[in-house]
């Protein structure tokens, strides 16, 4: 499995992204709600993972866009 992964300082308190299965997983908020979202291609896994913030990219170009769900 090859996985990427990053740890954030905002409300996304980190994410990792399978390259193999697009998946992609969030951790958000000080509670650590778990979310994972399906199809991510990998290019904007990389956007998200360099964006300035993370929470403008992940609201503008993720949220919504891709089959998510708690975990």
């Amino acid at each position: 499995m090859s996985e990427d992964s990053f740890a954030g300082l905002s409300w996304i308190r980190g994410a990792k992204y399978n390259t193999e299965t697009e998946r992609m997983v969030i951790y958000i908020g000080e509670e650590s709600e778990v979310y994972e979202c399906e199809g991510v291609p990998k290019d904007v896994w990389l956007e998200f993972k360099s964006a300035e913030s993370k929470g403008k990219y992940f609201n503008n170009y993720i949220r919504g866009q891709y089959n998510s769900s708690q975990i």
